[in-house]
C-alpha cells in the first residue's frame, strides 16, 4: 500500500497536477541541469512533504554530499527503499524500485534541492541563457524570459542549511514543504 501510494506521488510530481493556475506545459517534464559537488562532507536527512491541488504525499530523503560526489536516498516513511542517486560531476547514475513509474526522475529531486541549497552563483553557470536566479529576503525567485518558474521560500534563519523550506514549481505546479531533521558535518 505504501509503495502504490509512493508511486502516484511520484507520478503527480511529474505530471503536473494543478495547483496554481500557471501556463500550460505540454512538453516532457524536463530536470534542471545539476550543478557540480560541494563541501564540506555532510549527510543531511529531511521529510520531503509533496503538494498537490487534490492530495499530499511524503516521503525521507537521505543525502550525503562533499566536494566530489552527491549521494541520495529516497525511502518512504516506513523505510521502503524508493531510489538511490549517486552524482560525481559528470554523471548520474540512479536506480528505482520497480514500484515506481518509469516516468520517475530521482534527478527532478536533486535539482530541487538544489535550488534550494546549492549557492546562487553555482547554479547560474548551468541555467539555459534566458533563466534568471535571484535572491531577495528569505527566498529565491527562478525566471525564463519573464514567467516565474519556481519560487523558494526559507521559512527558518540558518546560513548553512535552512531547516524548513517550502519550494513552489510553477512550472509542473507542485509545492515542497522540505524539513530537515538532521544536519550532520562528516570526516572526508
Amino acid at each position: 500500500m505504501e509503495a502504490t501510494i509512493i508511486s502516484i506521488f511520484f507520478s503527480f510530481i511529474l505530471s503536473g497536477c494543478t495547483l496554481i493556475q500557471t501556463q500550460q506545459v505540454t512538453d516532457k517534464p524536463e530536470p534542471m541541469p545539476i550543478a557540480q559537488p560541494l563541501g564540506p562532507a555532510r549527510r543531511i536527512v529531511q521529510q520531503i512533504n509533496a503538494v498537490w491541488a487534490d492530495r499530499r504525499e511524503s516521503m525521507l530523503a537521505v543525502l550525503e554530499l562533499d566536494a566530489r560526489h552527491i549521494a541520495m536516498s529516497g525511502l518512504s516513511n516506513d523505510g521502503l527503499s524508493l531510489f538511490n542517486l549517486t552524482y560525481d560531476g559528470n554523471t548520474v547514475v540512479s536506480d528505482k524500485s520497480p514500484l515506481l513509474p518509469e516516468s520517475v526522475n530521482p534527478e527532478f529531486i536533486i535539482a530541487d534541492l538544489q535550488l534550494v541549497y546549492w549557492p546562487i552563483a553555482e547554479l547560474q553557470k548551468k541555467l539555459p541563457a534566458d533563466w534568471r536566479l535571484e535572491a531577495a529576503q528569505n527566498k529565491r525567485i527562478l525566471t525564463a524570459g519573464n514567467n516565474k518558474q519556481v519560487e523558494v521560500n526559507y521559512l527558518s534563519a540558518d546560513p548553512d542549511w535552512p531547516k524548513a523550506v517550502e519550494l513552489v514549481n510553477f512550472r509542473y505546479n507542485y509545492r515542497l514543504n522540505i524539513k530537515t531533521i538532521s544536519y550532520e558535518l562528516i570526516p572526508e
